[in-house]
């Protein structure tokens, strides 16, 4: 048997997971790059056993009308076999199929022709388990790691060796950004096209060489320039919103300047307040002596007329956490004494979505809501919203039955308070 690993990785689940990390209004300017993905796996895999990594096993389905952009980097990626299922879907519900098996039997075939000592399974399905038990009587030693303990089958976690849970958010950062679409979009200085020093020689387009797809990153010894990679993209988003703080701070300053010149305008001085101009071989009187004006914390440049400038920070608009518009604040909601349970934040939820989210149409189906299940656009937020009130990472199926029931008894009392 060869003293190496294989990396056995379920995508569905792992894209499932760095996803559900985040808010759900963020989920859609998520950006996950798979090269630093895989170079950290090697990294969890040389911590779990101090021996090569043959090579790492991505199990997707694809649908019909091709593979996605992830699936096309895995295609690329120096180390990586993208084995491939089939997608099915229908309407909005979506099916795999033939990628589990193809999973199983992989492990099997690699436990019984000795093409490794170790396995690292990154899944969370009980699925998997015939196959596991397979390799460890074969064996070879079974590593699990997943994203949370709730997502991980109690007995898939009992039939391998060791068991590693991860924090996408925390252990994966480098593989993840947002790109935030709100905001001013700073301008693009065109640079004009350098003459040619001959004639007969051709100038370089720079904007055509630009690209907006990940750069690809070598795996093994020089996946090391994944790390690269992040860097450079953090640095760009940096810039990015540096200059769009910069270009909102000097509009806020206009916006002040112009409100304090109107101001000016609008209220000028009273007359009996004005100095009096002395006549000729006249001594000017001497000023009266006024209190001093508290000095302003926010801001220490006097204007014209003595008195403190506002701060643009100040008169700044309140801006909204980056979030769904169908998932409430804490503090938008009632809230109960003592400690909440699941059943509790689904009345809560309940009471706030019929009252500030709901549309007519939706207030007039509201009595479809008190029992069955619930349609994925109240659900999802529902789910958002309970783990932000329980402090908890993902919910269990019980946590999710509790709280889909005090949805449906917090509609149900909500439809008799409003008959």
């Amino acid at each position: 048997m060869l003293q190496r690993t294989l990396i056995l990785v379920d995508t569905s689940y792992l894209l499932a997971s760095f996803y559900n990390s985040w808010e759900e209004g963020a989920r859609g300017q998520l950006e996950i790059s798979l090269a630093t993905v895989v170079h950290r796996l090697d990294q969890v895999a040389h911590g779990l056993v101090d021996q090569p990594v043959q090579r790492q096993n991505w199990y997707d389905g694809i649908p019909d009308s091709g593979p996605h952009r992830y699936q096309r980097t895995l295609r690329v990626i120096e180390g990586v076999q993208l084995r491939a299922g089939q997608l099915i879907e229908w309407g909005e519900r979506r099916t795999q199929k033939a990628v589990d098996t193809l999973l199983v039997a992989d492990m099997i075939q690699a436990a019984y022709k000795g093409h490794c000592a170790d396995m690292v399974l990154v899944t969370g399905d009980a699925d998997m388990i015939p196959g596991v038990r397979v390799a460890v009587d074969a064996g070879v030693r079974m590593h699990l790691v997943g994203f949370g303990w709730d997502s991980i089958s109690s007995a898939l976690r009992h039939a391998c060796d060791t068991t590693t849970v991860l924090d996408p958010r925390t252990d994966f950062h480098d593989a993840m950004q947002i790109r935030v679409l709100e905001g001013p979009i700073p301008p693009k200085v065109r640079t004009a096209a350098p003459r040619p020093a001959h004639p007969g020689e051709e100038t370089r387009d720079p904007e055509a060489e630009e690209t907006v797809d990940m750069v690809d990153v070598q795996l093994r010894s020089d996946r090391a320039a994944a790390t690269t990679v992040a860097d450079e993209t953090r640095q760009t988003v940096a810039d990015e919103e540096l200059a769009a703080e910069a270009e909102e701070l000097a509009a806020d300053e206009e916006e002040c300047a112009a409100i304090v010149d109107d101001a000016h305008r609008e209220d000028p001085a009273d007359p009996a307040d004005r100095p009096a101009v002395p006549k000729p071989g006249q001594v000017p009187p001497a000023p009266r002596a006024e209190p001093p004006a508290a000095a302003s914390p926010a801001s220490d440049e006097p204007t014209a007329n003595g008195s403190a400038r506002p701060s643009p920070s100040m008169m700044a608009p309140h801006r909204r956490p980056l979030r769904s518009k169908f998932v409430p604040l804490p503090e938008e909601v009632w809230t109960s004494s003592g400690e909440q349970t699941p059943f509790d934040v689904g009345q809560q939820y309940a009471t706030w979505w019929y009252e500030q989210a709901a549309t007519e149409e939706q207030r007039d189906d509201a009595h479809l809501l008190s029992g069955g299940v619930l349609p994925p656009a109240i659900d999802r937020p529902l789910l958002q919203f309970a783990c932000q009130m329980l402090n908890e990472f993902t919910l269990t199926e019980a946590q999710r039955v509790r709280l889909r029931d005090g949805f449906h008894e917090g509609i149900r009392a909500v439809l008799l308070k409003h008959r």
